[in-house]
């Protein structure tokens, strides 16, 4: 990170952001998960289909059919340009800060920008994660440059931002830094402090007041009992080991800059986790096994033993992780080198070949902020004398961590243009016939994901008649569902042949698209067509 100039750092910034992430211009049409279902053969008319209800983002229906008069690209390309420019108003953030070397600045947005995280973003559906992104990294910059008329400009991009409710808590950091650089001393600074900056409480709870009640019958961002319990329990108990640590720490006269760098960022992740606590979601199910309590199902399915279990296992596991960190940091003296690397490998293998995968990558929409500043604490533990070093490798296997991921979604692309031309060709006069699609395995499908009902749907109906809801498709059947009611219908089995780097390297996947007629059972209107079991 020691460059030259700012320039030269933004400029190396820029190509290492393409290698992660520029592979969307390779399948810059192309759709995942419930694109197929919202946008395939949608129109810029379709004000509805395109996001207009309640739990999606207000501006939904005019920034969806702005873009789609352009051409499904154009989301790609506007979500690649508004992350980064995320990046550069959070890189912009922390150097007013005055907290940070201009080299940690620099590593800070480098990771950043570059973290294997949010590759939900490759769905259209998710636009608006993106789109709401930018605008509060946006608006809070602009709130740091105390003009009265970039402040209208802020409030209206925080508008923009908690369109997406997850980044309402969120909005907790800019004030935070207000007070920061203000400092109010005494009880009439800190009440001057709050009117000061009321138009920025007064915004926030209006629209948390305005958006609940809009709601409807809709209860995504209802908040849950166990969510909150969960997420207040999990920040208490945090708080507490954090208070004990830097209160022994300042009693043995020890230096604790880094270790609160280190709690302030877990403390961000937290925060960034909360809102997806809160409504239900646990994006810690993600994590390896040893994690998983699935307290709440063990317990109304009266299953202690086995809950208890895995409470064993889970601080049996803790326990000997930081067992072996103080076997390392008292034997080794390497330590220093050897503990961040620890974790930064730790985080790569858990998030690649464990989780979250599919959408689950959207809830982490707010962790790069503390997971960058993270990184920047613990190479500080790094000797100085490797510590760039360490950094340069650190930004050079992120890049290639979301690089990869980012080809599979190339590679996935490759994968339904090849089911979608063998289809065209394999599969004529359906005349409306049901489609049974059984896939055996989910080779090649980016993430290791499994392909929904609506997808299949649009590839058929694709392949078959260019527009959407005609063909009805399913997925294949289990024991305990029952058939879909239709004249006449036929089951294909696509088999993938094709490794992952052949098909990148050819930039095509060889499909065997099988076929079995139904046979038809019964007769008159309600005739099934259904493979016998």
């Amino acid at each position: 990170m020691q460059m030259k100039s700012e320039r030269t750092f933004w400029l190396s910034a820029a190509v290492a952001y393409m290698v992660a992430w520029g592979w969307s211009f390779l399948f810059a049409n192309a759709y995942f998960w419930d694109d197929w279902a919202s946008f395939y053969g949608k129109t810029a008319n379709e004000a509805f289909e395109l996001g207009y209800y309640d739990e999606k983002h207000f501006l939904n229906p005019v920034v969806n059919s702005f873009f789609l008069n352009f051409g499904i690209w154009a989301f790609r390309l506007a979500i690649f340009l508004l992350m980064f420019g995320a990046g550069v108003f959070a890189y912009k953030i922390i150097l007013r800060s005055n907290l940070f070397s201009a080299t940690q600045c620099r590593l800070f947005a480098l990771v950043f920008l570059l973290l294997p995280v949010n590759h939900a973003r490759f769905s259209i559906q998710t636009f608006e994660y993106s789109f709401a992104y930018f605008f509060f990294f946006f608006g809070w910059y602009l709130v740091l440059l105390r003009k009265p008329v970039w402040r209208i400009f802020a409030l209206l991009s925080f508008l923009i931002a908690i369109g997406t409710p997850s980044l309402l808590t969120f909005m907790i950091l800019p004030l935070v830094n207000l007070f920061y650089l203000d400092k109010p001393r005494g009880k009439n600074q800190v009440t001057k402090w709050v009117l000061k900056n009321l138009d920025i409480f007064v915004l926030v709870f209006v629209f948390a007041l305005f958006f609940r009640t809009s709601q409807g019958d809709v209860e995504k961002y209802g908040a849950s009992s166990y969510g909150l319990v969960y997420s207040i329990s999990l920040g208490f108990g945090f708080a507490v080991f954090v208070f004990f640590d830097l209160r022994r720490r300042k009693a043995n006269a020890q230096p604790m800059r880094s270790q609160i760098l280190i709690y302030s960022s877990i403390a961000l992740v937290w925060l960034g986790t909360v809102p997806y606590w809160i409504v239900g979601y646990d994006p810690a199910r993600g994590l390896p096994d040893v994690f998983q309590l699935h307290a709440g199902a063990r317990i109304q399915a009266g299953e202690f033993f086995t809950l208890s279990m895995s409470i064993l296992k889970l601080v049996g596991g803790i326990v000997g992780g930081l067992a072996i960190l103080f076997v390392i940091k008292k034997k080794s003296r390497h330590s220093g080198l050897i503990i961040p690397n620890i974790f930064f490998v730790l985080y790569l293998l858990n998030n690649y070949f464990v989780g979250p995968l599919e959408w689950d990558s959207r809830l982490q929409l707010l962790w790069p902020l503390g997971l960058a500043l993270l990184a920047v604490a613990l190479i500080d533990f790094v000797p100085i004398g490797m510590r760039q070093k360490n950094a340069n490798l650190l930004v050079v296997v992120f890049t290639a961590a979301t690089a990869l991921i980012s080809a599979e979604y190339y590679v996935d692309s490759l994968k339904q243009e090849a089911i979608i031309e063998q289809v065209r060709q394999n599969v004529q006069g359906l005349d409306g016939r049901t489609v049974l699609v059984s896939e055996f395995k989910n080779k090649l499908n980016a993430r290791d994901r499994t392909y929904r009902v609506g997808e299949w749907s649009g590839i058929v109906n694709k392949a078959l008649v260019g527009d959407d809801n005609v063909v009805k498709t399913f997925i294949a059947l289990k024991d305990d569902q029952s058939c879909p009611v239709s004249y006449a219908g036929v089951a294909l089995y696509p088999r993938v042949k094709s490794s992952f780097v052949e098909a990148l390297v050819s930039r095509k996947v060889d499909i065997e698209l099988g076929r079995i007629d139904l046979p038809v059972v019964a007769a008159g209107p309600v005739i099934r067509a259904c493979p016998e079991r």
